[in-house]
């Protein structure tokens, strides 16, 4: 069963209509919360949104549909919470991996390692992920959710900065959203699927050239 601890974040960051209806206070509210969210995980990344029921959620939890809304009032909200999971989880491995990287490092390595550590957290979660990112445009990106994306581009740029010698004169903020975007969309199935002949070396080298072609 994955980590699905409820998040501590503030949920007054989350717009109202995507906000749970209730925090759990009780051991017993927790279970049942937590049951919910790792049975609504699976069914969205089995199924997607549009194969998602607050019914079939109910029925894998082994919770009434009642119990059901008494937390999450509708899907969205139910995914948003998921979402919010697997992108804390995401982030904390990345950050990890900035902490942990060797500091005398090239550019070429260390974006190498970025792209490692990137498909590395899709090998653990990248279904979910997937289904996660094509539920969006049906809920609307929110201030918690750009916070993460932001906080993560913050870890690339220090990194690019490290390296600012072997980087040709552009702007390191404008590097940083090209990079990470040029990443986040060959790694995440952004505007084509991944062909089944990709395989993660392939990946990781063309990856590597291309952003070092753009840095350099």
């Amino acid at each position: 069963m994955r980590n699905t601890r409820i998040l501590k974040a503030d949920s007054s960051a989350l717009p109202q209509r995507l906000k749970p209806r209730k925090s759990p206070a009780q051991a017993r509210s927790r279970a049942l919360v937590e049951a919910v969210v790792e049975s609504g995980s699976r069914i969205l990344e089995r199924k997607g949104w549009s194969g998602l029921t607050m019914q079939q959620v109910a029925t894998m939890a082994g919770v009434s549909p009642g119990s059901l809304y008494q937390y999450f009032p509708d899907k969205g909200s139910l995914v948003v919470e998921i979402i919010e999971r697997v992108s804390k989880r995401e982030l904390d491995f990345q950050l990890e991996r900035f902490r942990d990287a060797p500091p005398n490092a090239s550019l070429a390595e260390s974006i190498d390692r970025l792209v490692r550590g990137v498909l590395a957290f899709q090998h653990q979660e990248g279904a979910l992920m997937r289904q996660a990112l094509r539920a969006i445009p049906h809920l609307g990106r929110y201030p918690r959710l750009n916070e993460r994306v932001e906080i993560a581009s913050k870890g690339l740029r220090a990194l690019l900065e490290q390296h600012r010698a072997e980087i040709a004169r552009i702007d390191l903020s404008l590097a940083t959203h090209v990079v990470s975007n040029a990443i986040h969309s060959l790694t995440h199935d952004g505007a084509l699927t991944r062909p089944d002949s990709l395989d993660d070396e392939t990946l990781v080298t063309e990856t590597v050239r291309l952003v070092l072609g753009y840095l350099r």
